[in-house]
């Protein structure tokens, strides 16, 4: 792998790490390579915030190769 490539890779490790947006109509984007993650454990609200992890089971995607958790953070507009 390049310098670019694991530039990246760390970058969207990170990004997983710190939480992707989540939409109740089309989930959380993998941020390596832009498909929809599944959910495997929702976590209650919290005043409006609720958070959900997710893996990416694209068969090619370097977060799916890597067992990369995906953290999703949904916020309540209402609250």
């Amino acid at each position: 792998m390049n310098d670019a490539a694991m530039a990246l890779l760390i970058k969207c490790k990170q990004e997983a790490q710190a939480g992707v947006d989540y939409s109740p109509r089309d989930g959380a984007i993998c941020p390596w390579c832009g498909c929809k993650a599944k959910i495997y454990r929702t976590m209650p609200w919290v005043g409006g915030v609720r958070v959900r992890y997710h893996r990416c089971h694209e068969s090619g995607c370097a977060m799916h190769a890597l067992n990369i958790t995906i953290k999703s953070v949904q916020e309540d507009p209402t609250i």
